[in-house]
């Protein structure tokens, strides 16, 4: 694991792209509550604006849940853990295919993303932050995805009777999962040790997306977007990184 070197303090980033400040002793003692201290580096330059919303609307409330960690001496992968929980509990509710099933699985999902975010603050506040830690948020937060998103396709199906967008649904579900797996792919083959941690902001507000448009009962439009979206960035990325930014092949060895 790549890691660089910051005021005495080691930084790693994890499989999600996240810094994460891991102190030499991993399991320092934790001192008050510092809620900018919780939070991960300022995003590039390069990022969208629109991702800082994530800090600005989601990390407030989840600073509530560190605290209350805190008090109650919980460690970050039992966060992780729990948010998976919460999450599936929401996604079984959006498989009933009622309006106030989706208005609940919209709370309750949102509810998870806010634990999710949570881990990570409560890891860089107890200096707690592990290779394992980052590695079992990646690996719940793709169950987690699937589930949802899987579980609103089934569940919109219920409701409307729209079969062929259920089946589009289905495609888009397909065209997330092989676009986090190209992802990775690509960044291993190019060899890259870092990212701008953006991807957790991301998803804080597709989630807030699906809460807003579940409460509205208009499943379907944040759907469209959640299929559109893969796709787009799929023929993106194949253009710009392996047509414009090609990597250059390493020399041959004789």
């Amino acid at each position: 694991m790549p890691a660089r070197r910051r005021s005495g303090r080691r930084f790693e980033i994890s499989a999600q792209g996240v810094y994460n400040s891991v102190m030499p002793n991993q399991r320092g003692p934790a001192g008050p509550y510092n809620y900018e201290g919780s939070l991960k580096p300022p995003l590039p330059d390069a990022v969208p604006k629109i991702v800082k919303l994530d800090r600005i609307l989601n990390r407030p409330i989840a600073s509530l849940i560190v605290r209350a960690a805190l008090r109650m001496d919980l460690r970050p992968n039992q966060l992780t853990v729990a948010a998976f929980v919460v999450s599936a509990i929401g996604a079984s509710l959006f498989v009933h295919g009622t309006r106030q099933g989706f208005l609940l699985a919209g709370l309750i999902t949102y509810s998870g993303n806010l634990l999710d975010a949570a881990d990570g603050m409560l890891a860089r506040t107890k200096n707690l932050c592990t290779r394992f830690g980052a590695y079992l948020d990646l690996y719940l937060d793709r169950l987690t995805d699937f589930l949802v998103f899987g579980a609103m396709a089934i569940g919109n199906y219920r409701y409307t009777g729209h079969r062929l967008f259920f089946f589009v649904s289905l495609f888009g579900l397909a065209a997330y999962m092989l676009q986090v797996l190209l992802y990775y792919l690509e960044r291993e083959y190019r060899g890259l040790g870092s990212a701008s941690g953006a991807s957790g902001d991301y998803r804080g507000l597709v989630y807030l997306g699906i809460l807003v448009f579940a409460v509205f009962n208009q499943l379907e439009i944040v759907m469209s977007i959640l299929i559109c979206i893969p796709v787009l960035n799929m023929a993106y990325r194949f253009i710009r990184f392996w047509i414009v930014e090609r990597p250059e092949e390493p020399p041959q060895t004789p």
